[in-house]
């Protein structure tokens, strides 16, 4: 699966990351891995996603999004994350839950 296009995320949630200073990082998968990932990041650099990240939102089951957020351990790069139980049907569901995350641990 191709990396996912972040212009084609809604441009309401595209504007909150950017109102914290953060950025949607979709780095190309390896090569056989059929997921895809959105990243929240405090860099735009998708090489440095796994230290920058703040969280990320994968279509790890197949059909509903699975997020990772900061869980508030460990706050600086790279933070600590935690899975968020629940289902989030778009990838604006996911990143919103990762901004909410991001707030309460600043």
């Amino acid at each position: 699966m191709p990396a996912v296009d972040v212009s084609r995320i809604d441009r309401r949630v595209r504007a909150e990351v950017e109102r914290r200073g953060l950025f949607l990082v979709s780095p190309d998968p390896e090569p056989g891995m059929r997921d895809a990932f959105v990243f929240v990041c405090t860099d735009p650099d998708p090489g440095d996603c796994g230290f920058t990240r703040v969280g990320h939102v994968s279509t790890a089951t197949g059909f509903n999004h699975v997020v990772y957020a900061m869980d508030g351990r460990k706050t600086s790069a790279a933070v600590s994350l935690s899975q968020i139980r629940g289902l989030f049907p778009t990838w604006e569901d996911g990143i919103r839950v990762v901004l909410s995350a991001f707030d309460q641990c600043r």
